[in-house]
């Protein structure tokens, strides 16, 4: 095997050794859900209101996370004003846009 095959093989070997030890901290049913079987019958994705991340990991990840997108969200608020005004009005159409759709799904009914 050449040299690159040799580095290629061994960066490939630490990645799996990685993804491994990942998975098995992970809490279950939560990250790389894969579903088998025919498309029409897999589970759709949803955004859950009631979804608590914080409860998943107990070591305060979620909580540093939130407090950046916080603190991103305020710096925006104060600095890039136009980038925030755009970032709402974008959030609210896709809010709106299912909104619509769920109505129009009753009014089917």
């Amino acid at each position: 095997m050449t040299k690159d095959g040799e580095t290629f093989e061994e960066k490939a070997k630490l990645e799996s050794k990685k993804r491994k030890f990942m998975n098995g901290i992970r809490p279950p049913q939560y990250w790389n859900f894969f579903e088998d079987g025919p498309v029409p019958d897999r589970v759709k994705h949803v955004l859950r209101h009631n979804a608590k991340p914080q409860e998943c990991y107990s070591d305060g990840r979620v909580e540093i996370i939130l407090q950046n997108i916080e603190e991103i969200g305020m710096n925006l608020q104060r600095y890039e004003e136009a980038k925030w005004n755009t970032i709402k009005k974008h959030t609210l159409e896709i809010f709106n846009h299912e909104f619509n759709e769920f109505k129009r799904k009753l009014d089917e009914v």
